[in-house]
């Protein structure tokens, strides 16, 4: 079993040390970022546990953490473009690595500064998918029309992302994509647009040859024995009697770790 005890914090560290210091790239949102609502802290970076640090305990490599909370796609690469909390996160809090412009940005730094670097991990595009949720305000029709436009954005995006990771920063080891999670594998309307969502993710990562991480196929297995409920599986933070968070508990990170741990070699 993995668990968080004995995990050397990033949060003290600037960039410049990061780069320095760290063999591994942890980009994407806030399950990259081990986001928990419960921290009565929110500015304690402390508080925060993602699945980069399961990953860095189980490879040896140190993580510098590029994360932000509510990241999408289309913010990774500019910051004009909508996000669902990661601008407002940073005007506010910390992140575990120091930068003032796109993650994009902060990753090709990273990468063309550090030649050491032998693991990048990704996690993005759920809120891709919550940017379309909360302009629908839970129009139903809404999002079915507008779910196909973000599909090809999501796409195009991924593309410029891992491209400009190979091609500019000149990255050529590996890899790994983690897919989006469900909260409830019986609820269609959920599942079918993170399927989708996964199966543009898989097809660019295949052109980049990045590896995928699959933790939707994961959380799916583990929650069987709760009826498909990812919340009554343990797997997501619990808030109250049967009501969950959306964000992976320490067992729901755990998991998310080993899916990617499968496809690294142990150092």
């Amino acid at each position: 079993m993995i668990c968080f005890a004995g995990l050397t914090p990033s949060y003290a560290e600037h960039s410049k040390d990061l780069s320095n210091s760290t063999k591994y790239l942890a980009l994407g949102d806030s399950i990259a970022f081990g986001y928990t609502p419960l921290a009565q802290n929110p500015a304690d970076l402390r508080n925060y546990h993602g699945y980069p640090d399961i990953v860095s305990q189980g490879t040896n490599l140190k993580v510098a953490n590029a994360s932000c909370f509510g990241e999408t796609t289309g913010h990774f690469l500019n910051l004009l473009a909508p996000d669902t909390g990661c601008q407002a996160w940073r005007a506010v809090f910390p992140l575990f690595a120091d930068y003032s412009g796109t993650q994009m940005d902060y990753a090709l730094s990273y990468l063309q500064g550090n030649k050491k670097v032998q693991l990048v991990t990704i996690d993005i595009g759920a809120n891709d998918l919550g940017v379309l949720l909360a302009a629908c305000a839970g129009d139903p029709a809404c999002f079915g029309n507008g779910l196909q436009g973000v599909l090809a954005t999501y796409g195009a995006n991924l593309a410029t992302i891992f491209g400009r990771i190979r091609y500019e920063a000149g990255y050529t080891g590996p890899i790994v994509a983690v897919t989006t999670y469900a909260r409830n594998y019986t609820d269609q309307t959920e599942v079918a647009p993170i399927a989708a969502l996964n199966t543009v993710l898989a097809t660019v990562a295949n052109m980049f040859g990045v590896q995928v991480a699959d933790a939707f196929a994961a959380f799916g297995a583990a929650s069987l024995p709760a009826g498909g409920n990812a919340c009554a599986a343990g797997l997501l933070i619990p808030l109250s009697a049967g009501v969950c968070d959306i964000h992976p508990s320490a067992a729901g990170q755990a998991l998310i770790a080993q899916t990617v741990l499968a496809l690294v070699p142990k150092k």
